[in-house]
């Protein structure tokens, strides 16, 4: 493409490491290394596998400037772009070249949910959803928050054009409304092995996001 933007992971480090905000990465081995296979996750969104993104995303630390802190308190070293670098050029999963990179605001993953990502439970607000001729729905990670392609050959991220930096009122709404479904998935899951107490909590996180529009 020629529209196609390279920065280094200097760059966009100041991103990588914002307070509120969650990253992931995710290798294209199984569609394969192309340039297209990059194109069409850019233009269509991540597909997720089972649904969940918790079986092949790897959480990037770059620590925050409130986790840096931390860190110092305890004295421990604290991740750096250089050891984020490392895991992306290793990336275990299916010899990948390139590693997709998502970057969530953190307000909208459901953390009540299952850990594994249940049916699109825990992340479930940034997805969009397909459903076929018999009635599968597959999930895809939306194109707004996929901020680039890391290319290990290159040493490079790839930005995305689509990808929202700053989000839109229109997504935002969106990611309300989604956000609202799937707390009602995780309060259903844990009605069903009665658990109350998380429930309520449940509801009232519900609300909050409700009263903050």
């Amino acid at each position: 493409m020629n529209n196609e933007k390279y920065v280094t992971l200097e760059q966009l480090e100041p991103l990588l490491s914002q307070d509120g905000y969650m990253c992931y990465g995710h290798g294209t081995g199984r569609s394969g290394n192309s340039l297209e296979v990059v194109d069409k996750i850019f233009k269509r969104g991540l597909r997720t596998k089972d649904n969940s993104l918790y079986y092949t995303t790897i959480g990037l630390g770059i620590p925050t400037p409130s986790m840096k802190k931390n860190y110092a308190e305890l004295g421990l070293p604290e991740p750096t772009i250089k050891s984020l670098k490392n895991t992306l050029d290793n990336w275990l999963h299916l010899d990948s070249k390139k590693i997709i990179i998502v970057r969530f605001p953190e307000k909208y993953i459901n953390m009540n949910s299952d850990h594994c990502d249940y049916d699109g439970e825990r992340y479930g607000a940034f997805y969009i959803d397909e459903k076929d001729s018999k009635g599968k729905i597959t999930y895809y990670v939306n194109p707004k928050f996929i901020l680039g392609c890391y290319d290990i050959e290159k040493q490079l991220v790839r930005l995305n054009d689509r990808y929202e930096k700053v989000l839109s009122n229109r997504t935002i709404k969106e990611l309300e409304i989604r956000y609202k479904k799937v707390l009602e998935k995780t309060k259903e899951r844990l009605s069903r092995n009665s658990f109350p107490f998380f429930t309520s909590n449940i509801v009232e996180d519900k609300e909050n996001v409700t009263n903050k529009r």
